[in-house]
C-alpha cells in the first residue's frame, strides 16, 4: 500500500465512526471528487469530529493500529471509493464508508437475495429457509444473511450445500467477534465460499443497538429481501421496511395462522409484500433486473420503483406487483422473446437431455461445461418456452 492509499484508509477508518449526519456529509464531499484525506481535513474544520461515535471501552481509536491488527487477522477493507465496493450498497441513503471483509466479493454477488427471520424458527420455518436458499443459490443468486441462530444459519448452510453457491454474512459486531460463538465453523466456511462483512471496528461486541444499523446493509446489498418467519416485533421487519426505503423487493412466506412467528410475515403481506410459495416466485420477479454479464454494476432495474409515504403515516408503501394477467408476467414475455447466444446453448441442453434423460443441474454442468451462473437463466428460459419440465426430484427433462 503506497503512502497516499495508507493516509486515505486512515481517514476512512476515522470518518466511518461519525454519526449519520457526518457520514452523509462525507459522501457528499467524496462525490465532489475529494480524497478521503481532504474530506477528513474539511470535516475537522467544520467541527463534525465532535459527532464521533464513542469507542468501545473508552479507548482512543487509532487507525494505524486497526490496520495492523486487520493485516494480522487477514481481514481487509473496502472503502466507499474502492472500485470493488458494491454498487447496490452505494445507492442507499446511509452507506457504510468502510466495510471490513473476510473472504471475497464477486461480480455475480450483485445478484443477491437477503433471507432473514426469527432466531427460534419452527421446523417449517427452518426447512423452508433451507429450501429457498438452496434453490436460489443453485440458480446463481448469492444468499445474504446475518449469521444469527435460526433462519440466518439455515439460509447460509443451505447456500453452501451448492458447490458453486455463494453466501454473504453481515455482522453486528467486529469481524473478530463471532456471534453467536456456535457459528464459528460456519463463519469460516462462508469466508471461503463467500464473504463476511461488518462496518464495525475490531473488538466491537454484538451490542443490541448495532443490529438495526446492520440490517440496512443486509437489504442494501440485495435485490430483494425474503422474510421466512418473524414475530411482530422482529428485527426482520426492520430489514423489510429498510428494503422498501431502498427500493428493493420484499417477499414474505405465509405460515400457520396460530403461530407467533407467522405474525410478522403476515403483517408484511397485509402491507403489500409479495407472497411467495416457491423459490421460482422470487426468481421470476427479480429475473428482469438481474445481470449475468461480467460487469460490476448495479443488478437492479435501471429505474427502480419510486416509493412514497403518504402523509405522516408510519407504514411504508410496498411496490406494486407485476401483473399476471393476459397470459403471464411481463418478465415471462421478455424472457420468451429473448434471442441470441442462449439459443445455441439451449439447443445443447435439449440434445443432452434427449440422449441422457432427466438430469440435475450439477450433471448438466458436468456434461456441457456451461458457466454455473448462466445455467439457471437458460433452464428457466427453456421451461417458460415449454421445452423442459422439472421433475419432483429436482431434475430437468424434455417436455414431451
Amino acid at each position: 500500500m503506497d503512502p497516499v492509499q495508507f493516509e486515505d484508509l486512515k481517514a476512512f477508518l476515522a470518518l466511518n465512526r461519525l454519526k449519520i449526519d457526518g457520514r452523509r456529509r462525507v459522501v457528499t464531499l467524496l462525490a465532489e471528487g475529494k480524497t478521503a484525506h481532504e474530506v477528513f481535513e474539511q470535516i475537522t474544520s467544520e467541527d463534525f469530529l465532535k459527532e464521533l461515535v464513542p469507542s468501545e471501552g473508552g479507548q482512543a481509536f487509532v487507525p494505524e493500529k486497526e490496520i495492523e491488527l486487520c493485516a494480522a487477522k487477514k481481514i481487509d477493507f473496502l472503502t466507499f471509493t474502492d472500485p470493488g465496493y458494491p454498487w447496490l450498497l452505494k445507492e442507499i441513503s446511509d452507506p457504510p464508508l468502510v466495510l471490513y471483509r473476510k473472504g471475497n466479493l464477486e461480480k455475480a454477488d450483485q445478484n443477491s437475495i437477503a433471507i432473514v427471520g426469527t432466531r427460534h424458527p419452527s421446523f417449517y420455518g427452518r426447512s423452508q429457509a433451507k429450501r429457498f436458499a438452496k434453490e436460489l443459490a443453485a440458480k446463481g443468486l448469492t444468499v445474504v444473511s446475518g449469521l444469527a441462530r435460526g433462519i440466518d444459519q439455515a439460509a447460509h448452510e443451505a447456500a453452501l450445500e451448492i458447490s458453486y453457491g455463494r453466501t454473504i454474512a453481515v455482522l453486528g459486531s467486529g469481524l473478530d467477534v463471532i456471534y453467536p460463538k456456535e457459528n464459528e465453523r460456519l463463519y469460516e466456511r462462508i469466508s471461503v465460499q463467500g464473504a463476511v462483512l461488518s462496518e464495525y471496528p475490531l473488538g466491537m461486541p454484538p451490542l443490541p443497538e448495532n443490529f438495526p444499523r446492520r440490517n440496512r446493509i443486509l437489504s442494501g446489498l440485495s435485490c430483494g429481501v425474503l422474510v421466512v418467519e418473524a414475530h411482530s416485533r422482529s428485527g426482520s421487519l426492520i430489514t423489510a421496511h429498510q428494503a422498501v426505503e431502498q427500493g428493493r423487493e420484499v417477499f414474505s412466506l405465509p405460515g400457520p395462522v396460530d403461530q407467533l412467528t407467522s405474525r410478522g410475515t403476515h403483517q408484511l403481506l397485509k402491507e403489500g409484500a409479495c407472497l411467495v410459495e416457491a423459490p421460482e416466485d422470487i426468481f421470476l420477479i427479480l429475473a428482469d433486473g438481474l445481470k449475468w454479464e461480467n460487469k460490476f454494476k448495479p443488478a437492479m432495474i435501471e429505474q427502480p420503483l419510486s416509493l412514497q409515504v403518504p402523509g405522516d403515516e408510519m407504514r411504508q408503501s410496498f411496490p406494486p406487483r407485476l401483473s399476471q394477467a393476459n397470459g403471464g408476467t411481463e418478465i415471462d414475455k421478455k424472457i420468451l422473446a429473448t434471442e441470441g447466444p442462449q439459443d445455441e446453448e439451449g439447443a445443447t441442453i435439449e440434445t443432452l437431455l434427449k440422449e441422457e434423460g432427466p438430469l440435475a443441474q450439477d450433471e448438466i454442468l458436468e456434461f456441457t461445461g456451461l458457466e454455473p451462473l448462466k445455467l439457471p437463466a437458460l433452464l428457466l428460459r427453456l421451461e417458460l418456452a415449454k421445452k423442459l419440465k422439472r421433475t419432483q426430484d429436482g431434475k430437468y427433462g424434455l417436455l414431451k
